[in-house]
């Protein structure tokens, strides 16, 4: 198999799952909590770069561990809380949505009253 479609593959299979992954969370977890946008968008930032910085620190390479892919979904968990916090989208989730209270009122029946006037 070729590099490229090694790559590609990989690449579609880790966000497939990362969504379904987060969608969970938003449905689940993160509906609950009501934070200021730019916290979570700072924290994000900081998602983006630390880990970055640190393995330049500590001269460790991230490239095909773990950490690589956990500093990724904490980014893009973030990222992705922040837009769903812009947009408002993030309540409307699990039914978050006030149902209005339906009254059934019944049809007026013009031809009850000429019957009942005639079976007296």
């Amino acid at each position: 198999m070729p590099l490229w479609l090694q790559v590609l593959l990989q690449v579609a299979f880790i966000a497939i799952i990362f969504l379904f992954v987060y969608n969970q969370l938003k449905i689940r977890i993160l509906y609950k909590f009501h934070p200021n946008r730019w916290i979570i968008l700072l924290l994000s930032i900081a998602a983006f770069f630390l880990p970055t910085i640190i393995a330049a620190y500590f001269r460790y390479n991230l490239n095909g561990s773990v950490w690589q892919y956990i500093s990724s979904a904490v980014f893009l968990v973030l990222f992705l809380w922040f837009v769903d916090l812009r947009s408002g989208a993030i309540y409307d989730v699990k039914g978050s949505q006030k149902e209005k209270n339906i009254k059934i009122k019944p049809k007026a029946k013009p031809n009850r009253a000429k019957h009942n006037k005639n079976k007296k």
